[in-house]
């Protein structure tokens, strides 16, 4: 089976990162692979659900502020020099492929990770709680690695307990893409996310039963401050190739898949993740 790890180093807007991930799973099947990790981060940013209204979850300075800043009357955002500014000081506004609540991501203090896997390969992930469950077991294994005992809550929530509390520190939602399961999440490594949280988001009108109606400072978390996103990266490919039946996943760069994921992610880039009439549809 062929398969691939993929650690994303490189500087892109969040605009550019969604698409990127989209494409891979549009192209994961049809160029012959059966599972891929990718290990990434994402610029300053609010990432919205597929589903999700702006108004209902951020907060309306927020939406007024980075709406303001976009006055392309094309509706797509076209100034990279600004967008990378602006990024650094304010977060982007995006919208991604999968459902769920929305999420703020910052380079340095959030981790992202996503899984591609053919339904070839898993049939079985056909079938939403079966994937979640599994996706899930396999970041709970790569965190016990680093000693830390996490546990599923909600619908696809890890948690951990700190002072008696049950505190998340990941949330994660999925996608299908022409045969392949692409499963993403992001990890909370810094507690200075979480005060950028409750500045920029409201309350969710939506919430996990666990969560008590408790506001965001008392009920998210951060990984230890000696977490280590290297080792993690490592553990959770070794865990991922090992549920496949392998002793690594795949390493070598494919030339030829990599230029179809980016011809296609050019052109969700343009027609899909930077327009803001996608970003902020009714």
């Amino acid at each position: 089976m062929r398969t691939f790890t993929f650690v994303q180093n490189s500087i892109r807007s969040a605009a550019a990162n969604l698409a990127i991930e989209e494409a891979i799973g549009i192209n994961l099947v049809s160029s012959g692979y059966g599972a891929g990790l990718r290990i990434w981060k994402n610029p300053f940013s609010i990432v919205l659900g597929l589903s999700e209204k702006a108004e209902d979850t951020i907060l309306p300075e927020v939406v007024q502020r980075f709406q303001k800043s976009q006055n392309d009357s094309s509706q797509t955002i076209r100034d990279s020099v600004r967008q990378k500014n602006f990024d650094r000081e304010f977060p982007a506004i995006v919208r991604r492929a999968s459902g769920g609540g929305t999420v703020v991501h910052h380079p340095e203090e959030n981790l992202n990770f996503t899984f591609f896997i053919s339904l070839d390969v898993k049939p079985e992930l056909y079938k939403v709680k079966e994937s979640y469950d599994y996706f899930l077991s396999l970041v709970v294994n790569a965190l016990k690695r680093q000693t830390l005992d996490a546990s599923f809550r909600g619908k696809s929530d890890l948690a951990v307990f700190e002072q008696g509390l049950e505190k998340k520190i990941s949330g994660n939602a999925q996608f299908r893409k022409k045969g392949a399961v692409v499963h993403h999440g992001t990890l909370i490594l810094k507690p200075s996310l979480i005060s950028r949280v409750s500045e920029l988001l409201k309350h969710p009108p939506e919430e996990p039963e666990y969560r008590k109606n408790r506001k965001h400072s008392d009920f998210v978390t951060s990984l230890p401050s000696g977490f280590s996103t290297v080792k993690f990266g490592q553990d959770l490919s070794h865990v991922f190739a090992e549920s496949l039946g392998l002793s690594r996943m795949g390493t070598e760069r494919d030339l030829r898949f990599t230029k179809s994921v980016f011809q296609e992610a050019k052109r969700l880039l343009e027609n899909k993740y930077s327009r803001m009439d996608f970003i902020f549809r009714d």
